[in-house]
């Protein structure tokens, strides 16, 4: 009896001194979390630069998913802002058509960024093609396809980048084909995981 006595003191005791103390907790990001362990939310711009004129709302979306996968809160936080990524993106690609690691990084300084991520899009159509075969005689229609892109990504943890210049054309029959937009989709979400040390979808 004594000890649970003693029990229930020491735990009215504890309550007290927490709620006491409560206001040491003010302006932390969680209830009992300090201020020394809050993240740091790092900013990131996702530039792309259509040179087709036919880039969608819809492969946009496809796009920024595969960036928010590696960047993603409360680490990080993409942008909906680019003015400043978009005004440093211009001027390294006047100066380098295939930016560098240091190119990359000066760029993502000047936008104010800790990673960026930037993709020209060159191609990204399709055509159906119909087989002229003689020894063909079911006439098998087939798709061909283009998806052309320059991907660059640049993280200031760990100062890493990666680039790749994507040059896919393939020729399918109908019904298999692969749109060129998630061609270029999947490929960006590789080269992402690959530069962050991720697993390949």
């Amino acid at each position: 009896m004594k000890k649970l006595f003693l029990f229930l003191a020491v735990i009215v005791a504890l309550c007290s001194g927490i709620a006491g103390d409560i206001s040491v907790l003010e302006g932390a990001p969680f209830p009992g979390v300090s201020k020394a362990y809050a993240f740091e939310t790092k900013p990131v711009n996702f530039v792309v630069i259509d040179r087709t004129g036919g880039v969608s709302r819809s492969d946009m979306r496809g796009w920024i998913q595969m960036v928010k996968m590696d960047y993603h809160v409360p680490y990080y936080r993409l942008m909906d802002d680019n003015t400043k990524a978009n005004a440093a993106v211009n001027e390294m690609f006047a100066k380098n058509v295939k930016p560098d690691k240091e190119a990359m990084k000066a760029a993502a300084e000047q936008a104010g960024c800790g990673a960026l991520v930037v993709m020209v899009v060159h191609r990204m159509d399709s055509y159906m093609v119909t087989s002229h075969s003689p020894f063909d005689f079911d006439m098998e229609t087939y798709v061909r396809t283009f998806a052309y892109a320059d991907m660059f990504a640049y993280n200031s943890d760990g100062n890493k980048f990666i680039r790749r210049f994507l040059r896919e054309t393939d020729l399918k029959p109908l019904g298999l084909e692969e749109n060129p937009s998630d061609t270029i989709k999947w490929t960006l979400g590789n080269l992402l995981n690959k530069m962050e040390g991720k697993p390949q979808i």
